[in-house]
């Protein structure tokens, strides 16, 4: 089979696809250095994961899991019980990495989704690790995955399962994907422009439109290995030194002025790659845009950073003012 291409997911407006296990949303434990236009800041809070049990079940016996060899790609719509092999290349919502060492004995009542998040937890880290050759970045855009059979098949005795890896979004449904992961880049990134909503708790879920409330948006995506094409690692501090660089830069770009990013009131930041990160394959990261009191706390953002409408916390945003920077001019008049 032909090389496959490494392919990022377009930004969603919504998050509303047919739910698959496992699930985790999201930029996991971003530690992020940030700078503020003519102030510092260090942002020493993190993106956690949570997990939204959204498993697809095969309401029919579960052929298509039995025939399904590590390295098959999987998809379906909107009903998940109408699941299909497809080339990897094509867009595709599960890779099978192969079947878990044991499954849940012919007595067994039918799972809840706790048991089976326990099954995926015990049994498929092994399997998707062997797979792989490594591990999943814990903190990346790929997540592990067990697909069952539905309640009717699992009557019939029918106790297929198996083990694979998946993205999904902040409501833990399923996105489509082109590529095997193994020739793909393992890093959790969205194209500038993309907004990160929250949830009622303050917690990151995924990809929003920028008119609803959101806590950052990106402005860059930064491969990490035009600066450290042969690195094992690099450090935090290598890390952080380079995107302090090319950060405030990129985002001057992405608004076309200087004075666009100083207008917006917000706060430059970006995420770094720890080891086991760069371990797994993860090569990027990115800049964004919050605002934060406390460097934990993130404020609700309301419309793009570029838009005229853009509100802070429901208000319109305060340019900072540069030290060193003359004062205004007098309003002629007054």
């Amino acid at each position: 089979m032909a090389d496959d291409t490494d392919t990022q997911p377009a930004p969603a407006e919504k998050t509303g696809r047919a739910g698959a296990l496992p699930v985790r949303v999201v930029l996991a434990a971003v530690i992020v250095g940030a700078l503020a236009i003519g102030a510092g800041l260090y942002f020493t809070g993190a993106f956690e994961p949570k997990n939204e049990e959204k498993a697809p079940r095969l309401a029919a016996a579960g052929t298509t899991l039995a025939r399904s060899k590590p390295g098959t790609c999987l998809t379906w719509d909107k009903d998940p019980t109408v699941m299909a092999p497809v080339d990897c290349l094509q867009p595709h919502k599960f890779e099978v990495a192969g079947e878990p060492a044991r499954t849940l004995p012919e007595n067994a009542p039918y799972p809840s989704q706790s048991v089976i998040e326990a099954q995926r937890d015990q049994l498929c880290p092994p399997v998707v690790t062997e797979y792989l050759g490594t591990r999943l970045d814990p903190k990346g855009r790929f997540q592990m995955g067990l697909l069952a059979p539905g309640e009717k098949a699992w009557e019939s005795g029918d106790r297929t399962m198996r083990c694979g890896i998946q993205v999904s979004d902040g409501a833990g449904e399923p996105q489509e994907v082109q590529g095997r992961v193994v020739n793909q880049d393992k890093s959790l990134t969205w194209p500038p422009g993309t907004c990160i909503g929250l949830d009622n708790r303050g917690q990151f879920t995924g990809p929003v439109g920028c008119a609803q409330p959101h806590g950052i948006e990106v402005t860059a995506v930064i491969d990490m290995r035009q600066a450290f094409p042969d690195a094992s690692w690099p450090t935090e501090r290598q890390q952080k030194d380079y995107l302090e660089r090319i950060c405030p830069s990129r985002t001057t770009g992405w608004f076309g002025s200087q004075d666009g990013f100083r207008k917006s009131g917000l706060q430059l930041a970006w995420n770094t790659l720890s080891q086991p990160s760069w371990t797994a394959g993860s090569r990027s990261v990115i800049c964004f845009l919050a605002s934060s009191k406390d460097g934990r706390t993130f404020t609700p953002i309301t419309g793009s950073a570029k838009s005229p409408d853009l509100l802070i916390d429901g208000k319109k945003p305060v340019m900072p003012t540069l030290p060193g920077a003359p004062a205004p001019a007098p309003t002629p008049g007054r």
